[in-house]
C-alpha cells in the first residue's frame, strides 16, 4: 500500500501552488508585456502574489475569477475596486441578517395572504459573478475611454508631457473648477464617461491623499491628482507603480516642490515605456475567460 505522509502532501501542494502561479504569470508576461519588462520578475512575482491575496480576500474561488482580478489590477489600477472614479467597479457589500439586539427578537416573517406564494427572492450575486460581470463593465469603459488602438489614451499622455500642461487653463470660482477643467482637457472621453459625481469624488479623495504626502500648492495638487485620474486613486501604493512610492518616500526628497517634481519625471518616464492598461484587450480577455470556473484550489489539486 502507498502511504503518503503528511509532509509529502505538503510539498506536492507547494509544487501545484508554483505551477498555479507560473501559470498566472506567464499569462502576464503574454498580454502586459511592457509591464512585465519593466517590472523585472521579482516585481511582477510581487505583483501577483498581491493580486492573489486580494482575490481571495474577495473571496473569488475561480481560475478564472483570479484571472479577470489580476487583469482589471493592470488595465484599471491594483485598487480598481476602491477607487471613487469606478464607482461600479465597488466590491459587493457582504450581505449580513440584523441581528436582534438583547432582550428582543428577530421580527418573524409573515406568511402571505390567502395562500399566495411569495414573491421570489433573487439570489445574492457570488464575488465570481460580480467580478466577471465588472470586468464586462470594464472593458466598455475603456473601449470609450482608451479608443481604438488606446488613440485617445495615447493623446492623454502626449498632452500629459507638456512643459506648461498646468498654465493657461480658462479662469474658474475655484481650484475644483479649474482642476476639472484640466481634467476635461487632458482625456474629455473619460471625463464623459465618467460623470459629474465620480469626478467629484475623484477629487475630494485625491485632494486629502495629495496633503497627506505634503502637497498644499496648485501645481502639486494638480500634479497629483492628474496621476491619480491615469493610473487610478491608489498608484501612490500600487505595486504596478513602485517607482511612485518609492520617490514620495525618498528622504532626499524633504521639500514637496522638488519631490512633485521629481513624482512628474518619474511618472513620464515610466508612462513613456508602459502606458497603463492593455494594448490586446480582446485577445487577452479571451485568454482569461477560458479559464475554468471551477475552484482555483481545485485547478491546483487536478
Amino acid at each position: 500500500m502507498l502511504i503518503i505522509r503528511k509532509s509529502q502532501m505538503a510539498a506536492f501542494e507547494k509544487i501545484a501552488v508554483r505551477r498555479f502561479e507560473d501559470g498566472l504569470l506567464d499569462h502576464l508576461r503574454t498580454f502586459f508585456p511592457e509591464h512585465a519588462a519593466t517590472l523585472g520578475e521579482k516585481q511582477l512575482g510581487r505583483v501577483m502574489r498581491y493580486g492573489l491575496q486580494r482575490a481571495e480576500s474577495r473571496n473569488l474561488q475561480t481560475e478564472r475569477g483570479v484571472y479577470l482580478y489580476l487583469a482589471l489590477m493592470f488595465m484599471l489600477g491594483s485598487l480598481f475596486d476602491e477607487d471613487p472614479q469606478l464607482p461600479w467597479a465597488a466590491a459587493p457589500e457582504p450581505v449580513t441578517p440584523p441581528a436582534a439586539t438583547a432582550g428582543e427578537t428577530a421580527e418573524p416573517t409573515l406568511a402571505p395572504e390567502d395562500g399566495a406564494e411569495p414573491p421570489p427572492t433573487e439570489p445574492p450575486e457570488s464575488p465570481d459573478a460580480h467580478i466577471e460581470r465588472i470586468y464586462g463593465e470594464a472593458m466598455v469603459f475603456l473601449d470609450q475611454t482608451a479608443g481604438p488602438d488606446n488613440g485617445y489614451l495615447l493623446q492623454t499622455l502626449n498632452l500629459l508631457r507638456q512643459p506648461q500642461v498646468f498654465d493657461g487653463l480658462p479662469t474658474a470660482p475655484s481650484f475644483g473648477h479649474r482642476l476639472l477643467l484640466l481634467l476635461q482637457m487632458l482625456a474629455p472621453a473619460k471625463y464623459q464617461a465618467l460623470g459629474d459625481e465620480p469626478l467629484r469624488a475623484l477629487v475630494r479623495t485625491g485632494y486629502e491623499a495629495a496633503k497627506r504626502h505634503g502637497f498644499t500648492t496648485e501645481p502639486g495638487m494638480m500634479n497629483y491628482i492628474t496621476l491619480a485620474y491615469v493610473l487610478g486613486i491608489g498608484f501612490d501604493r500600487d505595486p504596478v507603480y513602485p517607482w511612485a512610492a518609492a520617490t514620495l518616500s525618498d528622504p532626499a526628497l524633504a521639500n514637496p516642490a522638488q519631490r512633485s517634481a521629481a513624482l512628474r519625471e518619474t511618472a513620464l518616464a515610466h508612462l513613456a515605456k508602459c502606458p497603463p492598461g492593455c494594448s490586446r484587450r480582446a485577445e487577452q480577455s479571451a485568454a482569461a475567460l477560458e479559464k475554468a470556473a471551477k475552484s482555483w484550489r481545485q485547478v491546483i489539486e487536478d
